[in-house]
């Protein structure tokens, strides 16, 4: 069982890299990883330590996946100021074009 704790502490701290990165891809491979090492742990956690120290863990995990929903929902954010801006402007010059058409 310690092994299997160790294992997803070491997933966990390369996801909370990925998120200070925001680096999406990768996380997202490691949250395949990272739900691999949960199902092991949690087959293996037969004594009450094992079963508690398991619980810490997932609330580790909870509290990495409310940060990497935050981060990703501030980038959609961005990227949609981004798309809204990059429309306005595309407009403008449409505008602009199909009006010099006809001096």
């Amino acid at each position: 069982m310690e092994s299997d704790n160790q294992t997803l502490l070491d997933v966990l701290a390369q996801l909370k890299i990925a998120i200070e990165k925001m680096d999406w891809s990768t996380a997202e491979q490691i949250d395949q990883r990272i739900k691999a090492n949960i199902e092991s742990a949690v087959l293996h956690a037969k004594t009450d330590e094992d079963k508690n120290s398991l619980i810490a863990l997932l609330k580790s995990i909870q509290s990495l996946y409310t940060l990497l929903i935050s981060n990703t929902a501030e980038s959609q954010s961005k990227i949609s100021v981004e798309l809204k801006k990059i429309t306005s402007d595309k407009k403008a010059a449409n505008f602009y074009l199909t009006s010099s058409k006809y001096q």
